[in-house]
């Protein structure tokens, strides 16, 4: 799927595709918008749909092979705007405020540094990323939209669906904000449950180093 998302021609991905929701984005596009993408198995080619229907911005981890990242960007660009390294906090805030969207994904574990410790499913101590805190204090009036790139069941082709925006404005420390994303990140994961990228060791950093392994 990451290879239809990078050499896929237009028409091609627009047959085997739906979107849902699109009006969530085109309504608050004014505002700028944090937009939600869930770690799915899809998440290449989920990013490749909805930039041919509302280009957006992308944040990455740049590929340590000077190669493979001029392949990945090239293909993540088939049909968005810009990549940005994810640690640009000042990019990403430019493109918010200039009214862009930007693909941002708070669903991983990105160890000790920068986290908090929140709920997850049934882990209560999970470290999540206070980048969420940073980006909804400096830009307070972008909004945040969830979104999930699913296969359908019956082997059709794809859909997007996006969910509406979600409101943080009543809340304004990092553990908080940080536990709200995670619940919203949640209720998109179980639209597919099978097909989120559970192979990441999304619970690898515990509070303390002391603290064993939740991994065999």
């Amino acid at each position: 799927e990451t290879g239809m998302a990078w050499f896929w021609s237009d028409a091609r991905i627009k047959k085997w595709s739906k979107i849902e929701g699109l009006n969530y984005l085109k309504e608050n596009a004014q505002d700028g918008i944090i937009f939600v993408g869930v770690h799915f198995l899809t998440l290449e080619l989920g990013a490749r749909i909805v930039g041919l229907h509302h280009p957006g911005v992308g944040v990455y981890r740049p590929n340590d092979n000077p190669v493979l990242d001029w392949l990945q960007i090239k293909g993540r660009l088939r049909s968005n705007k810009d990549m940005l390294n994810r640690k640009d906090l000042r990019g990403m805030l430019k493109a918010l405020r200039k009214g862009e969207t930007i693909w941002y994904a708070p669903d991983h574990d990105y160890g000790r540094k920068n986290a908090v410790f929140v709920p997850f499913f049934a882990v209560k101590e999970a470290a999540t990323t206070t980048g969420s805190y940073y980006l909804l204090k400096s830009a307070p009036n972008c909004k945040v939209v969830p979104f999930a790139p699913l296969r359908n069941k019956d082997g059709s082709g794809y859909t997007v669906s996006i969910s509406p925006p979600v409101d943080f404005s009543d809340l304004s420390d990092e553990t908080a904000i940080a536990a709200r994303m995670n619940k919203v990140v949640e209720k998109e994961i179980l639209k597919g449950v099978e097909q989120y990228m559970w192979l990441h060791r999304r619970f690898k950093t515990r509070p303390t180093e002391d603290e064993p392994s939740l991994y065999p």
